[in-house]
């Protein structure tokens, strides 16, 4: 028995292995495709001047800075500017080992103290890469994945000591307190509504590690202690107040403005979660017609609940940033494999059918979007390539105002999905920067160049009409 256990096992762990590896050179090929866009440029300086940064000196002085004049995202913005300064060779491997990370643990979570099966880690890196809603934004540009995917696997990484806990993790001492306060404060100190939802996940996971244990665990409370202090350090930054005024007051009553936005974070959830919170409602069913215990029953529904209410949060933004449903997503896709991971426990054959049926179909949903999206960021990074190398060649043969065109991609695998390129005018920000940082005089787009993609052949009436207005 304990040699088929030890077996199966070992099984288990070289099928993940596979996928976490096949993940880890897809995303290690996006991110050398994806070039430096629009905001990269900006972290290139030292904030606030046009003056670059040469030491990490320069980068705390920035920090400090942007912390007093435009905004609390210090953790994710000072990873923006070392990987800058650094070079982006060093932070293609480390983002796309990072991603990685993130799909272990949205299915360690489901799974627990259990080992993870390959094929719920195939569903859940399925599911991660079909329904983002703005892919490549988020983990394969780099302003955009510091912002973004790395505050949600500081997240994660938070809650599996919680989630662990439940299934007998115990531990003691100064050492598991002190680390879990520093990782508190780094998953509470990075966006604004990933941060949010890991303060009220730890809140959440403590009274469940109470309900469960009957404990209050030193490092369990610590980290809890962590992720506040992190995220008031967020919100009561005195940038953000300047952020707030620079955004301007809403004319609109106070009830308009608000059930405004509440129907739109109400669509956003819908238009990108809707498959999901149907396969929620589907495989939860099923979970509770096989009778599991009560831990079975109210782990996919907190996860279900921390998915609205990252979503939910955002009615406190004047605007609602696809980018910002990715702890949204993550937690919806934590829900599912929970369902998942505890039909295993009471139904296994079901679940061994649930796991090869859902990982088959995102299987082939998976090769469709790898095949459409690496198209899409290498005809971008091809174009990207040959604009930037005719700026730089323009300007040392003399030419000092450079007439040049704007690019584009067509997909949301691509990290340019929904950033501004370079522009008419030779003075907005993302013409400066650029032209600063390629050593040119300036720099203003006059047309906009495209690239062949099956299904857009009438540009007058879609990609053409659509893109032009980035160039206002």
């Amino acid at each position: 028995m304990r040699i088929e256990f030890a077996k199966r096992r070992s099984a288990a762990w070289w099928g993940c292995a596979a996928v976490l590896g096949a993940a880890f050179l897809v995303m290690l090929l996006f991110n050398v495709l994806t070039p430096l866009i629009s905001d990269d440029y900006s972290y290139f300086l030292r904030f606030p001047t046009h003056e670059p940064v040469r030491s990490f000196g320069d980068i705390v002085q920035s920090q400090i800075q942007h912390y007093l004049q435009w905004g609390g995202r210090t953790l994710v913005i000072s990873l923006n500017q070392i990987f800058l300064f650094l070079g982006k060779g060093l932070f293609n491997p480390v983002n796309a080992l990072v991603f990685c990370v993130s799909v272990w643990a949205c299915a360690k979570l489901a799974a627990g103290s259990r080992p993870v099966h390959p094929l719920l880690l195939a569903a859940v890196l399925g599911a991660l890469f079909h329904f983002n809603p703005c892919f490549g934004a988020v983990n394969l540009w780099l302003c955009g994945s510091c912002g973004y995917l790395w505050p949600l696997v500081f997240c994660l990484l938070f809650l599996l000591p919680y989630r662990l806990a439940l299934d007998g993790l115990a531990w003691t001492g100064v050492k598991p307190a002190a680390g879990m306060f520093f990782l508190g404060l780094a998953a509470g100190w990075g966006n604004e509504n990933t941060s949010g939802m890991a303060v009220l996940a730890a809140v959440a996971f403590l009274a469940l590690v109470r309900l469960f244990t009957g404990k209050f665990p030193l490092w369990a409370l610590t980290g809890a202690a962590g992720s506040l202090a992190g995220f008031l350090l967020l919100m009561c930054a005195p940038g953000q107040w300047v952020r707030f005024e620079f955004a301007g007051s809403d004319g609109r009553g106070f009830l308009t403005v608000y059930s405004t936005r509440i129907m739109n974070a109400t669509h956003t959830l819908l238009l990108y979660g809707a498959w999901l919170l149907v396969a929620f409602g589907a495989l939860y069913g099923l979970l509770a017609l096989t009778r599991p215990g009560a831990k079975a029953l109210v782990l996919p529904v907190v996860f279900c609940v921390l998915a609205l209410a990252a979503n939910y949060a955002l009615v406190l933004s004047p605007v609602y940033y696809i980018r910002s449903f990715y702890p949204v997503l993550a937690m919806l896709v934590c829900a599912n494999a929970s369902c998942i991971a505890a039909l295993a426990q009471a139904r296994a054959q079901t679940a061994r059918l649930l796991r090869g049926a859902l990982a088959g179909a995102l299987g082939v949903v998976l090769a469709y979007d790898l095949l459409v999206g690496g198209y899409d960021i290498l005809s971008y990074y091809t174009m990207r390539r040959v604009r930037d190398e005719a700026i730089v060649a323009a300007a040392q043969a003399g030419e000092e105002d450079i007439a040049t065109y704007a690019v584009f991609p067509y997909t949301r695998f691509c990290g340019a999905w929904g950033q501004p390129d370079i522009r008419r005018d030779p003075g907005n920000w993302v013409n400066v920067n650029m032209a600063l940082h390629l050593g040119v005089g300036s720099i203003r787009a006059v047309e906009q160049h495209y690239y062949p993609f099956p299904g857009y052949d009438d540009f007058s009436n879609t990609v053409d009409q659509e893109m032009s207005l980035a160039l206002e």
